[in-house]
Protein backbone atom coordinates (compact mmCIF):
# COMPACT_ATOMS: atom_id res chain seq x y z
CA UNK A 1 0.00 0.00 0.00
CA UNK A 2 2.73 2.45 0.93
CA UNK A 3 5.66 2.08 -1.39
CA UNK A 4 7.31 5.15 0.09
CA UNK A 5 7.60 5.29 3.88
CA UNK A 6 7.76 9.08 3.67
CA UNK A 7 3.96 8.94 3.40
CA UNK A 8 3.79 8.51 7.20
CA UNK A 9 5.15 11.22 9.48
CA UNK A 10 6.00 11.41 13.16
CA UNK A 11 5.34 14.47 15.32
CA UNK A 12 8.93 15.78 14.96
CA UNK A 13 8.70 15.37 11.18
CA UNK A 14 5.33 17.18 11.16
CA UNK A 15 6.83 20.04 13.18
CA UNK A 16 9.77 20.25 10.78
CA UNK A 17 7.55 20.08 7.69
CA UNK A 18 5.25 22.88 8.89
CA UNK A 19 8.10 24.82 10.52
CA UNK A 20 6.31 24.90 13.88
CA UNK A 21 7.25 23.92 17.40
CA UNK A 22 6.71 20.48 18.87
CA UNK A 23 4.02 21.77 21.26
CA UNK A 24 2.07 23.26 18.35
CA UNK A 25 2.41 20.02 16.38
CA UNK A 26 1.08 18.00 19.34
CA UNK A 27 -1.75 20.51 19.77
CA UNK A 28 -2.80 20.21 16.10
CA UNK A 29 -2.83 16.43 16.33
CA UNK A 30 -4.46 16.17 19.77
CA UNK A 31 -7.23 18.61 18.77
CA UNK A 32 -7.96 16.62 15.62
CA UNK A 33 -7.12 19.51 13.28
CA UNK A 34 -4.63 17.14 11.68
CA UNK A 35 -5.82 13.54 11.62
CA UNK A 36 -3.51 10.93 13.04
CA UNK A 37 -3.38 7.43 14.42
CA UNK A 38 -1.31 5.90 17.17
CA UNK A 39 1.16 3.05 17.11
CA UNK A 40 1.49 2.15 20.78
CA UNK A 41 2.02 5.61 22.31
CA UNK A 42 3.38 7.38 19.23
CA UNK A 43 1.32 9.47 16.85
CA UNK A 44 1.59 8.80 13.13
CA UNK A 45 0.29 11.24 10.53
CA UNK A 46 -0.43 10.52 6.89
CA UNK A 47 1.11 13.13 4.61
CA UNK A 48 -2.30 13.51 2.94
CA UNK A 49 -3.76 14.62 6.31
CA UNK A 50 -1.18 17.42 6.42
CA UNK A 51 -2.07 18.40 2.85
CA UNK A 52 -5.77 18.45 3.78
CA UNK A 53 -5.02 20.67 6.78
CA UNK A 54 -3.04 23.13 4.63
CA UNK A 55 -5.82 23.29 2.03
CA UNK A 56 -8.48 23.90 4.73
CA UNK A 57 -6.41 26.65 6.30
CA UNK A 58 -5.70 28.26 2.92
CA UNK A 59 -9.39 28.29 1.99
CA UNK A 60 -10.31 29.77 5.37
CA UNK A 61 -7.72 32.51 4.93
CA UNK A 62 -8.85 33.30 1.39
CA UNK A 63 -12.47 33.47 2.54
CA UNK A 64 -11.44 35.94 5.26
CA UNK A 65 -9.54 38.10 2.77
CA UNK A 66 -12.54 38.21 0.42
CA UNK A 67 -14.75 39.46 3.27
CA UNK A 68 -12.27 42.25 4.06
CA UNK A 69 -12.01 43.37 0.42
CA UNK A 70 -15.77 43.58 -0.16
Amino acid sequence: MYDDYNEILTIPQLADLLQIGMNTAYSLVNSGEIESFKVKNSHRIQRSAVTDYIIRKSKKRLKGLKMINT
